[in-house]
């Protein structure tokens, strides 16, 4: 049986060819909505790595399997395809490791003031030697919020390679699990009056949503440094910049923003103690291999009749 695979966007261009040695792929040439709900209809399969509405899923009359290139779940319509039988595939152990070392390659870059030394000696400015002074990060506090892959894998690279303090919070984690995957666990409140450094690794849903705001801004160490790698809602950013303004934050590192791309004169991205990345902390060489490849065969499982290896609704198959 020859089935149809619809990527919304293209993937790492050897797990592309290992999944078309048994399917049909095609890319998406029209990435807005009506342009997927167009295609998809006789797709038996959709590759997402784009926000999809649940009226494309709905659209997709054929559709079998619905997959994340990635591990967050907030582009699929989770809810509307258990209530059609589509299992929803996803690649939670692909891009752990790339994220982590971005964690903490922005860690390092603004303790040690990198970025800002970069900008000055590009504009002339050599004497800024004598005024940028920076810190070690060894032996210093980290909190963690969300103990789960890439937390874990964050606490321990600092506690191995830094000596470093890390703290932990995380709601759906007992105590103990939190301790086990090498952090103290503590409130959040707690965690965050204490650390130099206090690192999001949590989804985005509605309880989640300014998890990081005015209030919880002003209960962060003075001069400790906020890193959001994880989803943009998860900070209020006009809380942000302000406490970046008042000089209360010694600086941040986001990957990702509530506005993506960001409107132009967007204020957080104005202050020269923030890094910015454009939502790439995922996107190295091995994590794409890795997430086409993961997510391919999972698509390919599931239209063959088997069992997925990461399932965000299992519960489909119970009405199969």
């Amino acid at each position: 049986m020859s089935y149809k695979i619809l990527i919304t966007h293209s993937i790492h261009p050897t797990a592309h060819a290992r999944l078309a040695r048994d399917a049909e792929v095609l890319v998406l040439a029209d990435t807005s909505q009506e342009g997927l709900i167009a295609a998809i209809v006789d797709a038996d399969a959709l590759l997402v790595r784009m926000p999809v509405s649940a009226e494309a899923i709905r659209a997709g009359r054929k559709l079998r399997v619905v997959a994340r290139h990635g591990v967050g779940l907030d582009y699929i319509p989770v809810q509307t395809c258990t209530e059609l039988g589509i299992p929803v595939v996803y690649t939670p152990d692909a891009n752990t490791e790339s994220v982590a070392e971005h964690v903490l390659g922005t860690m390092i870059t603004l303790a040690h003031q990198i970025a800002r030394a970069d900008r000055a000696v590009r504009a002339g400015r050599w004497d800024v030697r004598d005024r940028l002074l920076g810190f070690d990060i060894r032996g210093r506090t980290l909190g963690i919020v969300g103990m789960g892959r890439i937390g874990t894998r964050v606490a321990e690279i600092c506690r191995s390679a830094f000596a470093m303090k890390v703290l932990g919070t995380d709601p759906h984690q007992p105590q103990q699990t939190i301790a086990a995957r090498g952090a103290e666990p503590v409130a959040l409140d707690e965690l965050l009056s204490k650390s130099d450094f206090v690192t999001l690794h949590v989804p985005a849903t509605a309880e989640n949503r300014h998890l990081i705001n005015a209030h919880t801004l002003v209960l962060m160490k003075k001069g400790a440094i906020l890193i959001n790698h994880a989803r943009g809602s998860l900070v209020d950013t006009a809380a942000l910049s302000e406490a970046l303004r008042t000089g209360h934050l010694g600086g941040a590192a986001v990957d990702v923003l509530e506005q993506e791309p960001p409107a132009p004169g967007l204020a957080l991205l104005q202050f020269d103690n923030v890094i910015t990345t454009p939502h790439s902390a995922a996107l190295t060489d091995e994590a794409m291999l890795r997430m086409g490849s993961d997510a391919g065969d999972d698509i390919l499982r599931v239209l063959r009749g088997a069992r997925p290896k990461a399932c965000a609704n299992p519960e489909v198959f119970n009405k199969r």
